[in-house]
């Protein structure tokens, strides 16, 4: 029993640290409503995808995305792209979807991240209104650590199983 509850415990410290947060970082035109990030958690060589759905409160025509990150708190990469390179442009008021996939190359270090995506409507021409900004905190895992995750959960729903099979 014993060996049970180590393997419950050792679990919810690995699973808690794959999960990944998300929290604006300024007020915009967007309300957002869900972010979510595949594979969670990623490693170097994955290509991660980052999916937000929000309510635009504006029609937009035109815009831009603005990527930053950071690894343990120091910049690693900047760039800014154009927001309907992102998603279907105009943006109509409304439900507003954006998608953004990045390959992780196989030298990129194990550890915490920070990503800030910033969404402004406009061009250069014209003074832009902020759409969103988020921040999404997550930790990119060692090389095979999804299949420590994925054996280790398989044997908690296995010792699970069989203990209701005993129960019965």
């Amino acid at each position: 029993m014993r060996s049970y509850f180590g393997v419950v415990f050792a679990c919810t410290l690995l699973c808690g640290a794959s999960a990944f947060e998300w929290k604006t970082c300024a007020e915009g035109k967007a309300d957002v409503s869900h972010v979510s990030l595949t594979p969670d958690p990623p490693q170097a060589g994955d290509t991660i995808k980052f999916s937000i759905d929000a309510e635009s409160k504006i029609d937009v025509a035109e815009g831009s995305v603005a990527i930053a990150v950071a690894f343990r708190g120091l910049p690693v990469y900047s760039e800014t792209k154009d927001l309907c390179e992102r998603t279907t442009c105009p943006v109509a008021k409304g439900p507003l979807n954006l998608s953004y996939d990045e390959y992780l190359p196989p030298i990129v270090p194990p550890g915490p991240y920070v990503v800030t995506i910033s969404v402004t409507s406009g061009d250069a021409t014209e003074v832009a209104d902020q759409l969103l900004c988020l921040e999404v905190d997550f930790d990119i895992a060692p090389p095979g650590a999804r299949d420590v995750l994925d054996d280790i959960s398989a044997g908690i729903k296995s010792k699970l199983h069989s203990g209701r099979r005993a129960l019965a």
